[in-house]
């Protein structure tokens, strides 16, 4: 390490003087500069290279945990703390989350409820038995905007997503029909789709669309947000990682912001922890083998379950 400084700061002093302070000798640091790199530092040097690689490509956004996943995939024999420790040296690191805190929605309306559905049917073994939807607002000049989502809960995959300047029912069932639209217009008999208590998905409209869709609705207990605690997530790291403190200048660049966040990053190339680091799509594949029906721009096969085709009419 002593040679190493010297070498760094040779511009700024003599290297006479430094050896000096380090009780070195000259010749020792000039024999020091004329060898070969080590394969160690060879090493060190590629994987620190193509961490930052890994780094930018994930729009800057990954932290040490998922960057470590990718280089085992591609066989690269870098440690989880060496990754740890060259990111630190680097002075790069993943986008951290926001301590999670359940948002609040307008649940004072005389729509009525649907029962919580979560508890009796578990967690999901396989996509399309169990969505989830929730809604958040973002920034635009001039006011707020809003973000509806669908999610899988079982692959995590953003199925279905919109944005409007209105936080109504129109909203909600956009990003429903998204979802139904990415699942090719098949169906199966039993889904449940969970959300909070807010009038837009208690809303007449949104539950006649359940209805022509054949999905059962669940909605989460009264003052219990933590139900939806897979989309909360969602909107903490999207926020977190790719919106930070912008103020969109328009609806048509937020829609691009979410766009390049769902359909570029999220369902494509992010790692998640709880899926044994696997992106949403990968989970999808793995659940539907080849051979099956066609969601969106993957090939999936049909869950044990019997299928409806919905009527688009």
């Amino acid at each position: 390490m002593k040679y190493k400084f010297i070498e760094t700061h040779q511009d700024d002093y003599l290297v006479t003087e430094m050896c000096e302070c380090y009780d070195a000798k000259p010749s020792g640091y000039y024999a020091w500069k004329e060898r070969e790199p080590s394969q160690r530092s060879v090493d060190d040097l590629a994987y620190s290279k193509r961490i930052k690689e890994l780094y930018e490509d994930s729009g800057e956004r990954e932290g040490h945990r998922p960057i470590y996943s990718r280089l085992l995939d591609e066989k690269v024999s870098c440690g989880r703390d060496k990754a740890l420790k060259m990111m630190k040296d680097m002075g790069i690191s993943g986008a951290q989350k926001k301590t999670f805190k359940p948002q609040g929605t307008d649940s004072n309306h005389n729509f009525g409820y649907s029962p919580n559905l979560l508890k009796a049917r578990g967690f999901p073994t396989a996509p399309d038995q169990l969505w989830v939807c929730d809604t958040t607002y973002l920034m635009v000049e001039g006011g707020w905007h809003y973000l509806a989502t669908v999610m899988d809960l079982s692959s995590r995959r953003l199925i279905g997503w919109e944005v409007s300047e209105s936080n109504d029912a129109d909203l909600v069932c956009g990003a429903l029909y998204a979802a139904v639209s990415t699942r090719g217009g098949f169906i199966p008999e039993g889904l449940i789709l969970h959300s909070d208590r807010g009038s837009t998905y208690a809303s007449d409209k949104h539950r006649k669309v359940l209805k022509k869709f054949g999905i059962e609705q669940s909605m989460s207990a009264k003052g219990n947000c933590y139900d939806n605690a897979a989309m909360e997530s969602f909107y903490g790291r999207y926020k977190t990682s790719s919106v930070g403190k912008l103020i969109f200048a328009n609806l048509e660049a937020l829609r691009a912001n979410v766009f390049e966040y769902i359909e570029c990053y999220y369902n494509g190339y992010r790692k998640h922890s709880s899926l044994g680091y696997k992106t949403p799509i990968q989970i999808e594949e793995k659940n539907f083998p080849p051979g099956g029906r066609e969601l969106g721009n993957v090939t999936l096969q049909s869950p044990q379950t019997t299928i409806t085709k919905i009527n688009s009419k």
